[in-house]
């Protein structure tokens, strides 16, 4: 099965007083490269997520954020900062002083500076906190795996197309071949035959040269390596292991048998199939690069 590594997932919990969100976003990476963003309170899960993540991925550049919103009655919970609370006063009387400003603070001014007011939150213990992160979690990674998967099936049937378009581009250089050689033969016997009146060095000349040729231009072994690399791609695709490292493995050995054939080929038409087979590799070669 073909998944793609870039998808989104998000999902949230909640409980009578707390509501945890979950947000994953991939992209394509050589390798798996995992970041988070957590709030202190469920910051030791890190590793736990990690590994779970692991589970369901193993390419892409991952990052996850979870917020933890506290529901709970906010006038029980708010209490002052201190050191804010001092340092303000401190700035304030700088104030006067370096600039003789006259005035007091009021109450109703002092307790509008940010971050003077914070809220109180309960220190959770590593399983109380993994409880509720774990439901959203699990279910932000299902919703994010249901998108690579829907993304994955249609690269998977573009794939299939242009190895399709390739397979044509094989069957019309091996039927072409053929011509090729008569086409070799007919243009060597009138050049021998305007080196020399020899008939019979004639013939053996043009017998080594023949042979000579075909063995530099034969291409029949690039086309069967080809059709071996085309099948072997299409049953990746149906692989349900994660298949984009041998994916591209293929196509670089795909784009090596073409290339072979297009410097062996010394005729026009395999020449322009070639390039035909040349451009699919390339459009295929984006579609490779976000596989997972």
């Amino acid at each position: 099965m073909v998944r793609s590594m870039t998808g989104f997932g998000r999902a949230e919990s909640q409980t009578d007083t707390r509501r945890v969100t979950v947000e994953i976003r991939s992209v394509n990476h050589r390798y798996f490269d995992f970041g988070s963003r957590f709030p202190n309170s469920l910051a030791s899960l890190e590793s736990r997520v990690r590994e779970r993540v692991r589970r369901d991925l193993t390419r892409g550049k991952v990052h996850i954020t979870a917020v933890l919103d506290d529901q709970s009655d906010p006038s029980v919970a708010l209490r002052i900062n201190e050191a804010v609370a001092r340092r303000y006063q401190q700035l304030a009387q700088e104030v006067r002083t370096r600039y003789g400003i006259r005035g007091e603070l009021s109450l109703e001014s002092f307790l509008g500076f940010p971050d003077l007011l914070e809220r109180e939150t309960e220190d959770l213990a590593e399983e109380q906190a993994w409880a509720l992160l774990a439901p959203p979690l699990d279910a932000a990674l299902a919703d994010h795996q249901a998108m690579r998967v829907s993304e994955g099936e249609a690269m998977a049937r573009d794939l299939r197309e242009r190895l399709r378009t390739i397979q044509e581009v094989v069957e019309e250089i091996t039927s072409r071949i053929p011509d090729v050689v008569d086409q070799v033969r007919e243009r060597l016997r009138e050049r021998i035959a305007q080196i020399s009146q020899d008939t019979e060095y004639n013939q053996q000349r043009l017998e080594s040269e023949i042979v000579l040729f075909a063995d530099r231009t034969d291409v029949t072994e690039e086309c069967v390596r080809l059709r071996s690399h085309i099948d072997q791609f299409l049953q990746c695709l149906t692989d349900p292991q994660p298949a984009g490292r041998r994916l591209n493995f293929l196509l670089q050995e795909t784009n090596r048998e073409i290339n072979t054939i297009g410097s062996k080929s010394q005729d026009l038409e395999i020449s322009q199939q070639v390039i035909r087979a040349k451009e699919e590799v390339e459009k295929i070669r984006e579609q490779v690069q976000n596989i997972e």
